[in-house]
Order: C-alpha cells, then structure tokens, then sequence
C-alpha cells in the first residue's frame, strides 16, 4: 500500500490541507519541516485516518471534535485505488469519497495485517522514538 494523496480536511492546525504524493508512485516518501510545522500531527493524522481518531485526541483544537476529517486515497500493489474519509466518532466513521458509509475491510486488505502498533513501530518515528533511538545507541 501507499499514499497516493493524504488530506487533511480538518485535524490539528490543518484546513483543506493535501499532501500530493502521486507524482512519485514508487519513491519513499518523507516528510519533514521545522519545528511546530505539524509534522507530529500529521502522523497522528495517518493513524487516525487508517485506525480511527482517538476517542479523546488533542487534535482538536482548531476544529470541534465532531468536524474532524481526514481523507486520503490509497494505492494497493496491484494499482487499485481506494480513496475515502475518516471522521471522529465512535463507530461506522469511514466513508467513500462520496460519503457513503464503508466497511473498515474496505482498507484493512490494503493495511497487509499491521496493527496500529506495528505500523507505528515501522512507519511512525516521532521525535519521542528518535530520541529513545539515539540515548539506546549511546548506551550501547
């Protein structure tokens, strides 16, 4: 699975804001910025997005908890595209581009069996992991 395109509808300090990534379909993709340019919510963003929104985010602050909306459209490695909508709520919060309601094994086939943990372990290197990486390799 990758990014073909990731919005931030409304989450965090985001609004209408998209992360265009389908001009480079077999490139890795990193993003990066100075400090307090979101990078960190951003990633909270593709988690809640792929595994829904944490009942009690901080990530509402620019926007009320039930406005809050983050899109993307993925690409499966046989080229199928998938694009759809997460919003905070309880339940049935995936949607297709259309706002019909979706399955969560709509995307779960594309996400190959990772949790949210083991995604995050392998996809999510927040400043927090970064820092616990290097004091582990210093002490080493």
């Amino acid at each position: 699975m990758r990014f073909d395109r990731l919005s931030l509808t409304a989450y965090g300090p985001f609004t209408e804001r998209t992360l265009d990534f389908s001009g480079r379909p077999r490139a890795l993709q990193l993003v990066y910025g100075p400090n307090e340019a979101g990078k960190s919510s951003t990633l909270r963003a593709v988690l809640g997005l792929l595994y829904g929104i944490h009942p009690r985010t901080g990530d509402a602050h620019t926007h009320e908890h039930t406005k809050l909306r983050i899109g993307a459209t993925l690409v499966d490695q046989a080229g199928h595209s998938q694009s759809f909508v997460r919003r905070k709520g309880n339940k049935n919060t995936l949607e297709d581009a259309d706002g019909n309601l979706l399955a969560e094994s709509a995307i779960a086939g594309m996400l190959g069996g990772l949790n949210q943990d083991l995604f995050t372990q392998m996809f999510g290197l927040d400043h927090e992991r970064l820092r616990e990486g290097a004091e582990a390799l210093l002490r080493g």
